[in-house]
C-alpha cells in the first residue's frame, strides 16, 4: 500500500538502527570464522574497489584457513594499484605476481635493472621499514635499481613515508640510501628527491630538538648552579634555542650550546656566551650573564634565602610544602626575620622606611623576588594569580602568628610578589622597553636631604629600577626630576645626590609653575621625552608609595593591543598596602562614582600616581589636557580613551601604612570634583544635558564629605575598567 502525505492514514515508518561491526570484530579475527564470513571475505577481495583501505582491512584478517583465501584473490587481481600493490607486498612479501606487477609499475620501460627485490624492498620502506634486507640494499643491484626507477611511481607509493613528521631509524637510512643511489647516478632530480630529503631534514631536526628539549631540565639545573638557584633567565634562555633550531645545522649548533652554556657561567668566565647567528638567543644569553651577576654580588642575601629554602622544606607537623608554596614560605621567613632585627620598641618602621629606603631590607625583598620568578624550576607565578598568592600570605602570616607590628613583613613579602610579577613580565616581553619617566617635586629639598646618605628616595627610586632594568641588559630608562617650585631647591637637593646605574640617566629639571599641582610637572615632562623618542611614558611620585620595581606589570598590560594607558591601582582585587583592610572610605567610592559618570571613565583609581602610556597613546591626548590642578589625571585619561585608545588597570602593592583619621586627596574632593565637571563640559556629553544622580546628591549634601556620610538611595554600579 503507497500512502501520500496528504492521506490523515499515514504514519511514519520506523527505520530500523543498523549497526556496522569494525572488521575487527568480525570471527575471522578471532580464529572462530564460518564459512559464510569467509566467502565474504573472498568476495571482497575479488571484487570491491581495490584501495588501501580494502586491502588494509583485508589484511588484518588472521585465520588462517580465511587469512590464505583472500590473500590468494588479492594476489590475483590485476586491477591493484601501486600504493594497494605496496602494501599487500610489504606484509606478504613472497606474493611472486604481486611482486611481479609492483616491479612493472616502477619500471614501466621494463629496464634491465628492474628486479623484484626491489620492488619488495620499497613496499617494506613504505609499510614495514625495519623488514628491509640491509644486504641487499648495500649492494649495486639497489643502487641501479634505484636510478632506474620512475620517479613518479615512487613518490604515489612512498607518499606516506615522506609526509611523515619524522621518520624511524630504518626508514630513515632507507630513504637515505635511495637518494644517495639516484644522486650518484646522475638521475635528474624528481618532486621524490626534494620530499625525501625533506623528510630527512625534518626527521633529523625532530631528532635533535627532541634530545635538546630532553636535555632542557638538565641544562637549567646546570646553569641554575651558577645563578643561585635562579631559573627564569636559563629557562627564556633555552626556549629560545629551541626555537631557533630549525634546521637540522642549527638544531645541532643549539645542542652543543646546550652543552657548554654552563661552563661559560664560572667565577671567572668570559663576559659573553658563543657566537650565535640568532638574536634573540643571544639578547636571551645576556640575560643568563645577568642572572649569574646578581648571584655574584648577592651573595649574602643568597645565602640567608639558601638557608630560608631549606628550612621551609617542610611544615612543623612533617608535611612537604609544594615546591611553589615553598619559594612563598622561605621569602616570608626571610623577610620575618629581618624585621625581628629591626628596633621597633620606639618607632615602628614604615613600609617605606623598611622595603625601600633601608639598603638591607631593600636587597632582602629583590632576592626574594628574584627567586620567586623561578628557584630550581620552581615558580609560584606560573601556577596562581595575584590575588590567590596575597590571599595564602595573608593565611600564613595569620597561621604563624606573627605579632609584627604594621604587619611590616607582610607589607614586604607582597611587595616582593608584585616585584617578582614584574620582573617576569619585563623578561617575557617580546620588544625590550625604552622607557621615560617623570618625577615632579615641589617643595621635597628636606626630603632628599633630610634622609641619612643613601636612604633618600631618589636613590630608593633609582635602585628599584636598577634592580629591574638589569634583568634585561639591554633595557634603558631616563628618569626625569622637574621641580615646580620657584626657588628651585628641590632641583638642587636632587642634584647632590649621585644615584647612578648604567641602564638609568637621571636628569634634573626647573620649571617654575606657581599655577600648577604637579600637571605642569608631569605633563611638560612627558612632552619633553616623548620628543626625545621614548616609546613608553611614565609619571610617578618622588615618596616612595609606588615602587618602581612593579613596573613591570605597567609594560605587560601596555604590551596588549590597543592599550594606550596603564594605572597602578589601589583598588584592584590583587591591590594591597594602601587602604585599610575595610577598603577605600565612602567618600572615595563616591568621588571615584561621580567621576565615572561625569567621564563615563570606568576606572576604579583614576588618582594613583604610578601610570603609563605607549607615546602614541600621549601624542593624541595631551596637548588637549587644560586642567592644571590635582585633577589633571581624568581628563588625560578620559582624552586618550576617546582618541580610541584602552585604559586598564593593574594591581600593585603600594609601600604605604594607613593612619585613621588620615587626609590627603579626601579633602581636596570638592574642588577636584569641580575640576572633573569642567573637564565633562569641555570634551563631552554636557553634564548639564543628562542625568547624573550622583553628582545631585552631592550637590544636594553641601559637599561630597556630607554626601558620603549619608546613606544613598540607590547604589551606583561602576563597571570595572578591562585589564
Amino acid at each position: 500500500m503507497t500512502t501520500t502525505a496528504t492521506d490523515p492514514t499515514a504514519r511514519t515508518a520506523t527505520v530500523p538502527t543498523r549497526t556496522f561491526l569494525p572488521l575487527a570484530l568480525s570471527p575471522l579475527m578471532s580464529g572462530s570464522g564460518r564459512d559464510a564470513d569467509t566467502d565474504l571475505a573472498v568476495r571482497l577481495a575479488t571484487t570491491a574497489e581495490p584501495t588501501p583501505a580494502l586491502v588494509r582491512s583485508l589484511l588484518a584478517i588472521t585465520e588462517s584457513g580465511a587469512s590464505e583465501r583472500v590473500t590468494t584473490a588479492l594476489d590475483q587481481r590485476e586491477d591493484l594499484p601501486p600504493t594497494s600493490l605496496t602494501l599487500l607486498l610489504a606484509h606478504r612479501p613472497h606474493l611472486k605476481a604481486s611482486a611481479a606487477r609492483l616491479r612493472t609499475a616502477l619500471f614501466p620501460s621494463n629496464d634491465p635493472a628492474a628486479c623484484h627485490s626491489f620492488a619488495r624492498t620499497v613496499a617494506a620502506l613504505a609499510h614495514l621499514p625495519e623488514h628491509i634486507d640491509l644486504a641487499y640494499l648495500a649492494g649495486g643491484k639497489f643502487a641501479a635499481a634505484a636510478a632506474a626507477a620512475d620517479p613518479q611511481v615512487l613518490k604515489a607509493v612512498l607518499a606516506g613515508l615522506l609526509t611523515a613528521p619524522a621518520l624511524a631509524g630504518p626508514a630513515d637510512a632507507a630513504l637515505g640510501r635511495l637518494l644517495e643511489a639516484r644522486t650518484t647516478a646522475g638521475t635528474p632530480e624528481a618532486a621524490v628527491d626534494r620530499d625525501a630529503a625533506a623528510a630527512r631534514e625534518r626527521t633529523r631536526r625532530t631528532r635533535i630538538g627532541t634530545e635538546l628539549a630532553a636535555r632542557r631540565t638538565e641544562t637549567i639545573q646546570a646553569i641554575a648552579a651558577h645563578t643561585a638557584g635562579r631559573t627564569l633567565a636559563a629557562t627564556l634562555w633555552t626556549d629560545a634555542l629551541t626555537t631557533a633550531a630549525d634546521t637540522p645545522q642549527s638544531a645541532g649548533q643549539a645542542l652543543a650550546m646546550a652543552l657548554l652554556a654552563p661552563q661559560l657561567l664560572t667565577a671567572d668566565g668570559p663576559p659573553a656566551g658563543p657566537a650565535t647567528p640568532w638574536p634573540a638567543v643571544t639578547a636571551r644569553w645576556q640575560q643568563v650573564l645577568a642572572a649569574a651577576r646578581t648571584a655574584r654580588t648577592a651573595r649574602t642575601e643568597d645565602d640567608r634565602w639558601h638557608r630560608a629554602w631549606e628550612n621551609a622544606a617542610t611544615t612543623p607537623d612533617g608535611s612537604t610544602w609544594d615546591p611553589a608554596q615553598r619559594g612563598l614560605v622561605a621569602g616570608y621567613d626571610l623577610l620575618t626575620e629581618h624585621v625581628h632585627t629591626l628596633d621597633t620598641t620606639t618607632t615602628v618602621p614604615t613600609p617605606q622606611e623598611c622595603w625601600a629606603t633601608d639598603p638591607v631590607g631593600r636587597a632582602l625583598l629583590h632576592t626574594v623576588a628574584d627567586h620567586l620568578t623561578g628557584h630550581q624550576g620552581a615558580s609560584a607565578l606560573t601556577h596562581f594569580d595575584d590575588a590567590l598568592l596575597i590571599s595564602f600570605l595573608r593565611a600564613l602570616a595569620k597561621n604563624r602568628r606573627d605579632k609584627i607590628p604594621g604587619g611590616l613583613q607582610i607589607h614586604g613579602m607582597i611587595a616582593a610578589l608584585k616585584a617578582a610579577r614584574s620582573r617576569h613580565h619585563l623578561l617575557t616581553l617580546a620588544a625590550t622597553p625604552d622607557l621615560g619617566i617623570v618625577v615632579p617635586m615641589r617643595a621635597e629639598a628636606h626630603r632628599l636631604t633630610g634622609a641619612p646618605a643613601g636612604r633618600d628616595p631618589l636613590t630608593a627610586k633609582t635602585a628599584q629600577l636598577a634592580w629591574l632594568l638589569s634583568a634585561r641588559p639591554e633595557a634603558r630608562a631616563h628618569l626625569l626630576l622637574v621641580d615646580e617650585d620657584s626657588d628651585g631647591a628641590s632641583a638642587h637637593a636632587a642634584q647632590q645626590i649621585t644615584a647612578t646605574h648604567p641602564q638609568i640617566e637621571v636628569t634634573v629639571a626647573t620649571r617654575p609653575d606657581t599655577a600648577s599641582a604637579k600637571a605642569g610637572a608631569v605633563l611638560w615632562g612627558l612632552a619633553q621625552l616623548r620628543a626625545a623618542g621614548h616609546t613608553t611614558l611614565v609619571y610617578t611620585d618622588l615618596d616612595l608609595t609606588y615602587p618602581l620595581d612593579q613596573l613591570g606589570l605597567h609594560l605587560a598590560a601596555l604590551a596588549h593591543p590597543g592599550t594606550g594607558a596603564v594605572i597602578g591601582s589601589r583598588r584592584q582585587p590583587d591591590s594591597h598596602g594602601y587602604y585599610p583592610p575595610s577598603g577605600p572610605t565612602d567618600a572615595t567610592r563616591l568621588y571615584q562614582q561621580a567621576v565615572a559618570e561625569l567621564l563615563q571613565l570606568t576606572v576604579g583609581d583614576p588618582q594613583a600616581g604610578f601610570k603609563a602610556f605607549t607615546a602614541a597613546a600621549l601624542a593624541a591626548a595631551e596637548h588637549q589636557v587644560a586642567d592644571r590642578g590635582m585633577s589633571f589625571d581624568t581628563e588625560l585619561l578620559t582624552l586618550i580613551q576617546r582618541a580610541g585608545h584602552t585604559v586598564t588597570e593593574v594591581g600593585i602593592a603600594a609601600l604605604h601604612r594607613w593612619t585613621d583619621g588620615q587626609q590627603g586627596a579626601p579633602r581636596d574632593y570638592d574642588r577636584m570634583l569641580t575640576a572633573v565637571y569642567e573637564q565633562a563640559r569641555r570634551h563631552g556629553p554636557d553634564p548639564d544635558a543628562r542625568p547624573t544622580p550622583v553628582l545631585d546628591r552631592i550637590h544636594a549634601a553641601g559637599s561630597l564629605a556630607q554626601a558620603a556620610a549619608r546613606p544613598a538611595p540607590t547604589a551606583v554600579a561602576i563597571v570595572p575598567a578591562p585589564r
